[in-house]
């Protein structure tokens, strides 16, 4: 803006100097005409042999006068050239205004006054809004100039799929923006072309000297109200692309009002969670870990709840994934941890808490300094943590990932690798990565019984721990049978409806003085009403490990 402010003064200045120029110029020529009609009869006479002389002093004005002219002349031609270069740059300027520099397209000011200009004229039109799907790997794996590559890449296959009446901007970073009018707009077309730029995608690209898969979340905006503002347009077909990307990427999703109230409902969400962090709302639920043979309490999983301020108690599953992509999973966690840590540390220190760490956090490199501050502040040993990660969590960024997890055992906390089975751990992982403890996850230990395959996951997974010496924990044992069934295969450990659903800390208190500690004789006392219990509440249970393996 400064510099097309500055431009535009310059060629204001341009203008007005060339008209002093040509002011000038005319004067000079006036006075030129009026010296030569009152020397030229005398010249005349002189050239023809005639006796009149010449009058030096108007002969001399006459030349002088001749030299002001092409003095005058040449400056003339000079403010022409400058007018010239300050209408080229002020051109560029106006270009540049509305041109994406990096790919050559409209830019979002750019589509922006062509969106009003439809809205003005209430023609029918629709917008398709584009996000590339994981595009910021390829900035962080080959670096920025290939990402750049890959837009202009993007930018070019776009154009060469869009009719004549489209008009095609780069929004920002990985977003594109497609404004279809006229024919282009008719029923059914704006997803045609949709569909035309997916296989527009489908070949891969070569960036950063490497070949890279180019997929795309798109969302679309058909027949625009003419009531709309032009924010409301963009809105909304933003609105429709991410839920395409919600869905699982490479995606088509067409608006639809009810999308609308689910985000401003999900806005109303967010905004719920920023406040409730800080007024301690998330709180730490615990549900009893066993051992399978001695029926010995080892410890507690810690799982978060939401006391809404409406009463309600809401589960990890629809607040876990929000917290991961606001943003607010560390502050949500270190939260529900101090709260944990503060109730159990006056517990029998042979208890273990074991708590879920997002693979959010795990990128951090300071997670290790901030779990050690918080069991500082409040005094809870670190050789009682036990921290569950997934096996997602080791595909983020492997060294970064193993210096965290060094630097966490080197405090003395216990590692365990949390639904193992479900991921894409390996031999070698297992080896790179000293983990403590490994969970055998709750889908196969359900359908173990019934199902062989299942059966034989679980079987492998503790022949492995065995010969790793690693300890192992099943989760989701809700029957006897299921007990009896694991106790044949080998020793491990056990959580589950059939040794108590999650419990709040006030109703822990009550239970703890009815089962025993890990360093009592005494057996277990299953949670009142046994397998009937468990099958009651099983549709309240939620299946934790899903949301993304946060503490929840």
């Amino acid at each position: 803006m400064n510099m097309h402010v500055i431009k535009s003064s310059e060629s204001r200045s341009v203008s007005s100097s060339n008209i002093l120029y040509i002011a000038a110029l005319c004067g000079s020529l006036a006075v030129f005409v009026g010296l030569s009609s009152a020397l030229l009869p005398s010249a005349v006479s002189n050239i023809f042999g005639g006796a009149t002389v010449l009058d030096e002093t108007l002969t001399a004005a006459l030349l002088l006068n001749t030299a002001l002219i092409l003095l005058i002349w040449r400056g003339s031609i000079e403010i022409w050239r400058k007018s010239q270069i300050a209408d080229d740059a002020k051109r560029e300027a106006d270009m540049f205004a509305i041109k994406d520099y990096a790919t050559g397209l409209l830019n979002r000011p750019g589509i922006a006054a062509k969106i009003e200009e439809k809205l003005r004229a209430r023609e029918n039109f629709s917008l398709i809004n584009l996000d590339l799907d994981n595009f910021k790997k390829i900035n962080d794996v080959y670096g920025h100039q290939a990402g750049d590559d890959m837009l202009k890449e993007v930018a070019n296959r776009l154009v060469s799929v869009l009719p004549s009446n489209a008009d095609c901007a780069r929004l920002g970073g990985d977003e594109f923006a497609i404004l279809l009018f006229g024919e282009a707009s008719g029923e059914g077309v704006p997803v045609a072309i949709a569909k035309q730029i997916q296989g527009a995608f489908e070949d891969p690209a070569s960036v950063g000297g490497s070949v890279s898969k180019i997929s795309a979340s798109i969302g679309i905006y058909l027949n625009a109200d003419p009531d709309s503002s032009v924010a409301d347009v963009l809105r909304r077909s933003d609105i429709a692309m991410y839920d395409a990307k919600k869905a699982g990427g490479d995606r088509i999703a067409c608006f639809e009002d009810s999308m609308e109230l689910e985000v401003q409902q999900r806005y109303q969400f967010e905004s719920e969670m920023r406040e409730g962090i800080p007024k301690g709302e998330f709180v730490p639920f615990y549900q009893p870990q066993y051992g399978i043979r001695g029926s010995n309490l080892l410890g507690f999983e810690v799982l978060a709840r939401w006391h809404h301020p409406s009463g309600q108690l809401i589960e990890p599953t629809e607040f876990i994934p929000v917290a991961e992509r606001t943003g607010l999973i560390s502050s949500l966690s270190f939260s529900v941890m101090r709260q944990a840590f503060t109730d159990a540390k006056n517990w029998d220190h042979s208890l273990v808490l074991a708590v879920n760490i997002s693979p959010v956090q795990l990128t951090d490199p300071d997670l290790d300094k901030q779990i050690m501050q918080i069991l500082a502040e409040t005094g809870f040993p670190a050789q009682r943590l036990e921290l569950e990660i997934t096996e997602s969590s080791l595909l983020e960024d492997t060294p970064l990932v193993l210096n965290t997890i060094t630097s966490l055992k080197a405090l003395g906390i216990r590692i365990s690798l949390d639904d193992f089975g479900t991921g894409y751990s390996s031999m070698t992982q297992l080896k790179a990565f000293p983990f403590d403890r490994i969970k055998i996850d709750r889908s196969f230990v359900n359908s173990m019984l019934e199902n062989d395959e299942s059966a034989a996951i679980v079987k492998s997974i503790a022949s492995l721990a065995s010969s790793l010496n690693v300890p192992i924990t099943a989760e989701g044992i809700e029957s006897d049978e299921m007990r009896g069934y694991l106790d044949d295969i080998g020793s491990m450990d056990g959580q589950g409806w059939l040794y108590g659903r999650a419990s709040s800390k006030d109703e822990l208190m009550k239970l703890l003085p009815q089962i025993n500690l890990a360093d009592s004789d005494n057996k277990i006392q299953i949670v009142e009403g046994g397998d009937h219990a468990a099958e009651a509440e099983h549709e309240e249970e939620v299946e934790y490990k899903r949301s993304g393996g946060a503490v929840q």
